[in-house]
């Protein structure tokens, strides 16, 4: 993977204890591509990816869709394991657009 994404606003990293990234920053729309270049190179490398939320303060709707499509994208038993802080309301914005029962996106409060 490319060591890293960096802007004004977000900073994308890998994760040094799992396969995946940690972001740190406001995620926006205009971060949709290099999110999902990093989910894409992680996820040939293991059978769960881990996309770190925990540092987000922000998360667009676009964003989270992009994570709904990359987990969608990925046959069992591969998934995208993601992990956020209560702030980012991540459960209940899942649960209003019926995502919350896709297969292959774990969420789990970090």
């Amino acid at each position: 993977m490319r060591d890293l994404f960096v802007d004004e606003l977000l900073l994308i990293t890998p994760l040094r204890d799992a396969v995946g990234v940690r972001l740190y920053g406001e995620a926006l729309g205009a971060h949709k591509a290099p999110l999902a270049v990093a989910v894409t190179e992680h996820s040939s490398l293991a059978e769960e990816v881990t996309v770190d939320l925990t540092r987000v303060t922000y998360l667009s709707n676009s964003v989270l869709e992009t994570l709904v499509a990359l987990a969608r994208s990925l046959t069992p038993p591969r998934c995208l394991r993601v992990l956020a802080g209560p702030e980012l309301g991540l459960l209940d914005r899942l649960m209003s657009y019926g995502w919350d029962e896709i297969g292959g996106l774990r969420v789990m409060s970090g």
